[in-house]
């Protein structure tokens, strides 16, 4: 029996344990690990800091779902990692022997490397600080002023920073108090829109800043912030070489801030495993460099830089990337067992959605190191919807029970007939009335017999050929859907997104740029 053992149970920890428990064999255990007995989808704790969202409507007890899978839970921080003896000691005196350990605990802010960081800025990376920073802002809607949303030097995941500054300047507008609101934006990057990736700018800066600019948000690039006061930021901006030319302070009556990030406690104790910020060091197999039975996925790993800037600036993470990472990190743990060779997880690539209240930016970069052939950004409405959706896919996804038994083929389709028997089922004499509702033809080849049965059942019922065979075929999909697996749930849907992006107007609001050098 092989106990492979998962420590987290986020966006990264709990698909990986439902991969590995769907993959390996019915003698073989995982146990997830976690110091909070609930999931919650990471992506929308800046709605959960504007009141957008509740926290029940992305978080939810995690246990129940694992154990339906037959996966352990145990509830418990982390005290320390043992990776020569293939153990890990819990905080609640309990040890767990492992064959495989997985680690995907995310990370912690490192709030102490700014003074008064903590003390008097807000923050979004939990749950917790989400419910803070909306009760401050409540508070901040009553007596209005100054916004400053920052980033400190060496931060990574840069992208959600532009997301809320978007976000509080729409939420402000809808309480028609935004004349009122100057807001700021101070990042370490060295210009708008850099996000970790680089180099040169171009298309990409030029968005983001006309963006910024069509919003009145100023923007504050290369620098460096030296100390937080309780109605102040204080800050170094430099130049292009790294050299300081500036010192002010920006007075704020709210301000949320990213500050770097380092591992989580009882990871980054583990000195065999991680950097000197606590970041598990991973091959390109998310295996470590040291131990071959220990993997890692998601943000607690360590992304070297991208891009030399004057200031630190991380890589970028996003949902797909962690989603990708964990693909290849269960893979590799199955073929490991298996005896067969690994796979890679490179070329990364960079690819997230930003809402902006409304309407929304997609960014996608692949590879993520220059030289890179595709590099995009579009912006529209649809970014914004394709984001809410996004959100109810993976919470879905994350409740979705295990199949036991696969439903009767004929279950959909006899609902069909019955309803087509009972001529409650709409009528169309012709298959261009479906047309008009955005129906498209697929040219579909049938033999003989069955073309000539399909044609008598419809003359049967009274209808036209072609769409009661689009009823039977939209029915037979349901069903063939039910007998998937969850990988393969998956690899529907990741196909059927690249069908919707390929159908999606040529012509979209803001920038479409491909190509290398930047």
């Amino acid at each position: 029996m092989t106990h492979v053992v998962v420590l987290g149970a986020g966006i990264a920890g709990v698909p990986a344990a439902y991969a590995l428990k769907s993959r390996l064999g019915s003698q073989d255990k995982v146990t997830v690990v976690s110091d909070r007995d609930y999931f919650h989808f990471v992506p929308s704790n800046p709605w959960v800091a504007m009141g957008w969202r509740d926290p029940a409507d992305i978080a939810f007890p995690i246990e129940p779902y694992l154990n339906e899978r037959g996966i352990q839970f145990v509830r418990s921080a982390l005290k320390s990692l043992a990776p020569e003896r293939n153990q890990v000691a819990l905080e609640n005196g309990q040890t767990l022997d492992y064959d495989f350990l997985l680690i995907a605990t995310g990370v912690e802010g490192d709030f102490a490397g700014i003074p008064g960081l903590a003390a008097h800025t807000q923050s979004v990376l939990n749950l917790d600080q989400a419910e803070r920073a909306l009760a401050a802002y409540k508070d901040f809607v009553k007596k209005p002023g100054p916004i400053v949303i920052g980033a400190a030097q060496g931060s990574s995941i840069l992208g959600p920073v532009y997301e809320y500054a978007f976000l509080v300047d729409a939420d402000l507008k809808r309480r028609n108090i935004r004349g009122r609101v100057p807001i700021t934006l101070v990042t370490p990057e060295p210009w708008p829109g850099h996000l970790g990736l680089g180099a040169s700018g171009g298309p990409n800066r030029e968005a983001v800043e006309a963006a910024l600019a069509d919003n009145n948000i100023r923007i504050i690039a290369n620098a460096r912030t030296l100390k937080i006061e309780p109605d102040a930021i204080h800050i170094a901006e430099l130049d292009e070489a790294g050299n300081e030319k500036l010192r002010h302070a920006l007075p704020f009556a709210y301000s949320v801030y990213w500050p770097a990030f380092r591992g989580a406690a009882g990871v980054r104790d583990a000195r065999a495993l991680v950097n000197e910020k606590g970041l598990v060091e991973v091959d390109e197999h998310m295996r470590s460099r040291d131990f071959a039975n220990v993997y890692a996925t998601g943000t607690c790993v360590a992304h070297g830089m991208v891009d030399r800037t004057p200031l630190d600036v991380g890589a970028p993470d996003s949902v797909y990337s962690i989603q990708k990472e964990t693909e290849t990190a269960v893979g590799n743990i199955v073929a490991s067992l298996r005896g067969e060779s690994l796979s890679s997880n490179i070329p990364q690539r960079a690819r997230w959605l930003a809402d902006m209240g409304e309407t929304g930016a997609a960014y996608v970069s692949g590879p993520q190191v220059p030289l890179r052939d595709i590099n995009w950004m579009r912006q529209g409405r649809w970014v914004h919807l394709a984001k809410v959706d996004f959100e109810k896919y993976f919470i879905n996804r994350i409740r979705l029970k295990p199949i036991t038994q696969a439903p009767s083929a004929a279950s959909r389709i006899a609902d069909i007939m019955s309803l087509i028997l009972a001529q409650k089922l709409e009528s169309q004499s012709t298959i261009a009335g479906a047309a008009q509702l955005g129906a498209k033809l697929l040219e579909l080849h049938v033999d003989k017999d069955t073309h000539f049965e399909l044609r008598a059942l419809a003359k049967s019922l009274g209808r036209d050929p072609a769409l009661l065979a689009s009823e039977l075929m939209s029915a037979a999909i349901v069903e063939a859907k039910s007998y998937l697996s969850e990988p393969a749930v998956d690899a529907l849907e990741l196909a059927r997104r690249e069908l919707l992006v390929a159908e999606l107007p040529e012509r979209q609001p803001g920038v479409e740029f491909h190509g290398g050098g930047t």
